[in-house]
């Protein structure tokens, strides 16, 4: 993060406020990440300042899951590994088709967030594997996809 290009205490809180709300919810375009900022107390915001801000953090626009664009970090700008961080901190999404649950995180805790699915031992998952930053989770029944993409959502306690 290139923080001492910033020219006021202000600008350094909306870049981290942005980093924090990047990592935590997907976003598809600026505007809707401009709404949030401004429902932090950022109420003049304007789209060009999000726009430099997601400049500055080397923001990056990939597809989810579901194939839609959102905006992510870059691997490279994303601070290293804290076993410090909640659970809520380390994982961005966590979705689900007719077949499979995926768990997206914050690069390097995806092992993480596998150890604490496996250690709960659900009967009702088949298998779990995990990469830096998604995690991969088989029902043992695929007619039961959603019930255990809710379970994981409760386990992991994002609701």
């Amino acid at each position: 993060m290139r923080i001492s290009r910033l020219s006021s205490e202000k600008e350094q809180r909306q870049l981290e406020l942005c980093q924090q709300l990047i990592s935590h919810k997907s976003y598809h375009s600026q505007e809707q990440l401009r709404c949030d900022l401004k429902q932090h107390g950022f109420e003049a915001i304007s789209q060009s300042t999000v726009s430099r801000l997601l400049k500055l953090l080397g923001v990056i626009k990939l597809r989810n899951a579901k194939g839609q664009k959102i905006y992510a970090l870059s691997p490279l700008s994303l601070p290293k590994p804290n076993a410090a961080r909640s659970v809520s901190e380390m994982v961005i999404s966590v979705e689900h088709n007719s077949e499979f649950v995926m768990v997206h995180t914050v690069a390097g805790y995806g092992k993480a967030i596998a150890k604490i699915l496996d250690h709960h031992a659900m009967a009702e998952i088949l298998g779990v594997v995990a990469g830096s930053s998604v995690v991969w989770i088989a029902p043992r029944e695929i007619r039961k996809t959603a019930q255990v993409h809710s379970r994981i959502v409760r386990v992991l306690g994002l609701t």
